[in-house]
């Protein structure tokens, strides 16, 4: 019973001085004035930390990412193309990519392809994967 009555006591106490107990600070120093509630901390201001855009440079209608190679043929990375991709699938009669298929290149990118839609082809996720790993293992 001692114990309940002290969390009573407690809970009460809590109650009746309200937010001082919870970190606020008085704003002035007599013991009636009203209690004024400033934060203890600074809000951090977040900012969008988006990646810088790279440079390029456009050969015969194919963009290039400036000092960027494939490490499997050490031929300038080419910068995808949202735009081809659209056009391409706008071809073959498809808003959107259709589920479980992928576009591929018939000639890879690290090979000198072009990102254009004559160098695309729609594939099966599963194809896609295991010709991707058969023009890596060929170099």
């Amino acid at each position: 019973m001692k114990r309940f009555t002290i969390i009573v006591a407690v809970l009460l106490s809590i109650f009746l001085l309200g937010s001082e107990t919870f970190g606020q600070r008085r704003t002035s120093s007599s013991p009636r004035s009203t209690y004024k509630s400033t934060p203890s901390y600074k809000v951090p201001s977040y900012k969008s930390y988006a990646a810088p855009k790279k440079q390029t440079y456009d050969i015969g209608g194919t963009k290039y990412i400036s000092g960027e190679r494939y490490k499997s043929t050490g031929l300038p990375k080419v910068e995808r193309s949202e735009s081809a991709k659209r056009d391409f699938l706008k071809s073959q009669g498809f808003k959107t990519l259709p589920r479980g298929y992928e576009v591929d290149h018939v000639v890879p990118l690290s090979k000198g392809g072009a990102d254009k839609p004559s160098n695309m082809q729609l594939l099966p996720k599963e194809v896609h994967k295991q010709k991707t790993a058969t023009e890596r293992r060929k170099k």
